[in-house]
């Protein structure tokens, strides 16, 4: 071999090492890219699942066995939360929808992640529902947010629960 095909050996080596790497590097992006957007998904599926189960609840303890028309009859809005008898324990005990306010967890039964999630309740207007009521209303928004160590960004889905009367 002549100094000449040498040099071309060593250039199609180069070149062949720099399609190869970049090959890998695309492969790597895009596992990257699928890993992401797969707990991006199983997170909005766990916040869909917490919503519907809150939603399942009645709407206020006073709601529970009788129909309401006083919004003075609802739950102070800065005691929202489980009462005493269910603090500390498993949502399968809540009875109502703010017992979710301050509730977090960690959902450890699929097997690729864990995530971390924590669900907060207010009173919502009607006329402004992205931001906290300081008074009761007839509305209430959860809140579930949703963080695990293997995505980068949090999760976070809203809804809003209304009570309905009939005079």
């Amino acid at each position: 071999m002549n100094t000449g095909q040498m040099l071309l050996a060593m250039g199609a080596m180069i070149l062949l090492s720099t399609i190869v790497l970049r090959v890998n590097n695309n492969f790597f992006t895009t596992e990257t890219v699928l890993d992401e957007t797969k707990y991006s998904f199983l997170a909005t599926s766990l916040a869909s699942s917490i919503i519907q189960e809150a939603k399942s609840k009645v709407f206020d303890n006073e709601t529970d066995s009788a129909s309401i028309s006083d919004l003075n009859l609802l739950t102070l809005e800065n005691i929202l939360g489980p009462e005493d008898a269910e603090k500390g324990k498993n949502k399968d005990v809540f009875n109502d929808f703010d017992d979710f306010d301050g509730y977090q967890d960690i959902d450890s039964t699929m097997p690729s992640a864990p995530f971390w999630y924590t669900c907060q309740v207010v009173y919502v207007n009607e006329n402004q529902p992205d931001s906290a009521s300081s008074n009761r209303t007839w509305n209430k928004k959860i809140t579930v947010t949703i963080t695990s160590p293997y995505m980068s960004d949090v999760i976070k889905m809203s809804s809003i629960y209304s009570y309905w009367f009939f005079r």
